[in-house]
């Protein structure tokens, strides 16, 4: 089993001064990476980020964990070192546990359809979390215990990369193809279906995983041929850019300068942390690739399409109006790959 090493420190307690974490490993033509950062270290509402590998049946998973921090700001818990820490916080950590007890429980039995059990994990493993701590929040917007999660299981085989993205409130899951680039597999639970106009908008969650509430979990199922990239964010990576396209351009130039995973991992992480304004998670599985320069070089020509096409010209000194129509014109012609494989929208 491929995972992320578990914290050597009491939970709580930041890896770091600097409040981030990077991580990759290879297993013959599989190549993954984890970015985490927070911040406010120790604190990052966050968790963070899963990425298994089951070698005896080929199974793997990819998720990401974005505690509300809106909804869930009440304190929850109380560290040993005297520390509060918010509900939002708990959630998303209670979450990636009982999302990694699935993924193990699934392996095991070959189970196809799990979905039902994912769900079950979850609400079992929130109603059972401590939420002593007192707060004065109330209302019909708090929860207890909320987060988001975005997560992508997936099987190579003969017939290709068959994949099952997952997810609950507005974190992501995409696949990186080298001939189409970035391709969204999931749909925001919010009321606004346009990925642009979410950037614009930052518009609330429909949905969310919570310990009080009921909540939804939606799946989505496909196939790709390898050579693939499957990844899952939380918004901290593709939330603060100008477009959807440019999340594209931040991985396909971290890519194309980085020497292996590891730095790949470590370019992304500072790219995108003096950037973003939240807490920021990927996991990342490369499949098919033999080495990591192929993978390198199977994106380069669709960075040079990304570059030729305008995506990151955005107009300078011209104000306002002139950046939205930048946006409006580039968004038209992205739209239709970045959308050829989402889910269609729910009623």
């Amino acid at each position: 089993m491929i995972i992320p090493p578990r914290p050597a420190l009491p939970p709580g307690r930041p890896r770091s001064p600097s409040g981030h974490l990077t991580w990759s490993a290879a297993e013959g033509s599989l190549q993954a990476l984890v970015v985490w950062t927070e911040r406010r270290p120790g604190h990052g509402e966050d968790a963070e980020p899963l990425a298994a590998y089951h070698r005896p049946t080929g199974n793997g998973l990819l998720a990401v964990f974005d505690g509300s921090g809106g909804s869930g700001a009440a304190p929850a818990w109380r560290g040993p070192d005297g520390a509060t820490y918010t509900s939002a916080w708990a959630g998303a950590r209670v979450a990636r546990l009982a999302t990694e007890c699935w993924f193990q429980r699934v392996v095991a039995s070959e189970e196809a359809d799990s979905l039902p059990h994912l769900k079950h994990c979850l609400r079992t493993m929130l109603h059972a979390a401590p939420t002593g701590a007192r707060s004065k929040i109330t209302g019909s917007m708090r929860r207890v215990l909320p987060t988001t999660l975005a997560a992508v299981r997936y099987r190579a085989g003969d017939e290709g990369v068959h994949w099952q993205a997952v997810w609950a409130g507005d974190s992501r899951s995409y696949a990186l193809l080298p001939a189409g680039g970035l391709h969204a597999l999931t749909r925001d639970d919010t009321r606004e279906d346009d990925a642009l106009a979410q950037l614009r908008q930052d518009p609330p969650m429909t949905n969310v995983i919570c310990a009080d509430r009921d909540f939804t979990l939606s799946a989505h199922r496909g196939r790709f041929r390898e050579p693939c990239v499957l990844l899952a964010a939380t918004d901290g990576f593709f939330g603060y850019v100008h477009t959807p396209a440019q999340f594209e351009c931040l991985l396909l130039e971290t890519l194309g300068r980085a020497r292996d995973m590891g730095e790949w991992a470590e370019l992304l992480r500072r790219a995108i942390q003096p950037a973003t304004g939240d807490d920021a998670s990927l996991s990342l599985a490369a499949l098919g690739f033999a080495e990591f320069g192929r993978l390198r070089e199977a994106f380069a020509e669709r960075h040079a399409e990304v570059v030729r096409s305008g995506y990151l010209d955005v107009p300078p000194g011209d104000g306002p109006e002139a950046v939205r129509g930048w946006q409006d014109r580039t968004w038209r012609t992205y739209r239709p790959s970045y959308e050829k494989f989402m889910p269609e929208v729910r009623e």
